[in-house]
C-alpha cells in the first residue's frame, strides 16, 4: 500500500492491518510505504513493487483535499473528482502488471475515518459529548476532517491535534465496523483489499 504521507501511512499500518489479520487474511502480507508526500514517485514504486512476482498488487492512498497534481473545477461533482485522482494515479502506473495496481482516494482526508468512529476520540479526548460522524467522508473541503479534529483538540485540550502523536493510539484503538459500515470510498479499498487477498 503506497500511502501519500503519515496519516494513511499510519491508518493503514494500526487500523487496517489488523483487522485484515483478524479475519484471517494474515498469511497474504500487507506493507505500507509512506511516500512522504512525493505523488509523482507513486508510478516508480509501484512499478518496482509488481516486478516482484510474490506481490499480489500495489494499492495507492491518498488524500482527496489536498491533492495537488490535478485540477477541479468549482462545479464538479465529488464521483468526477474522485475519478479524475484515480485516473491520475493510473496514469503513473506503466508496467505489464499495471491491471493489479488499485487507486483508492481518502474522502475527504484519512482523519475522516476517526470522526466516523467517534469512540476512540470520546476516550482520546476525555469527553464522552463526541458522537460518531457516519457522514464524516461527506463533509467538504472548507472544513475538511483534520480542521474538525483541530477544532474538537483545541476546545477540549488547548492544542491542536498531531498527526503522529494523536493519530497513532486513535487508529490503534479505533473500532473497524463503524468506519467500514458509514465510510462508503473506505468500504471500496477494503472490498478491494480482501479480493486480492483472498484469491
Amino acid at each position: 500500500m503506497l500511502c501519500e504521507g503519515d496519516t494513511e501511512e499510519l491508518a493503514v499500518r494500526y487500523f487496517i492491518a489488523p483487522h485484515w489479520i483478524s479475519e484471517g487474511l494474515g498469511s497474504v502480507g500487507l506493507k505500507s510505504i509512506n511516500l512522504d508526500g512525493k505523488l509523482d514517485k507513486a508510478g516508480k514504486f509501484a512499478g518496482g513493487y509488481l516486478d516482484d512476482q510474490e506481490v499480489s498488487a500495489v494499492f495507492t492512498l491518498v488524500d482527496l483535499q489536498g491533492m495537488t497534481r490535478v485540477t477541479h473545477l468549482h462545479e464538479d461533482s465529488l464521483e468526477t473528482k474522485i475519478q479524475r485522482v484515480r485516473n491520475w494515479l493510473r496514469a503513473q502506473v506503466n508496467h505489464a502488471r499495471g491491471s493489479q495496481s488499485f487507486c483508492h482516494v481518502c474522502v475527504h482526508q484519512t482523519e475522516a475515518w476517526i470522526l466516523a468512529e467517534g469512540y476512540a476520540l470520546v476516550a482520546r479526548l476525555g469527553n464522552p459529548n463526541i458522537k460518531p460522524d457516519s457522514h464524516a467522508e461527506s463533509k467538504n473541503f472548507q472544513n475538511p476532517p483534520s480542521e474538525r479534529l483541530n477544532e474538537l483538540f483545541l476546545r477540549i485540550k488547548k492544542r491542536r491535534y498531531n498527526k503522529k502523536t494523536d493519530g497513532t493510539p486513535l487508529f490503534k484503538t479505533m473500532e473497524f465496523q463503524p468506519v467500514y459500515n458509514s465510510c462508503q470510498y473506505f468500504r471500496g479499498l477494503y472490498d478491494d483489499l480482501k479480493v486480492v487477498g483472498q484469491r
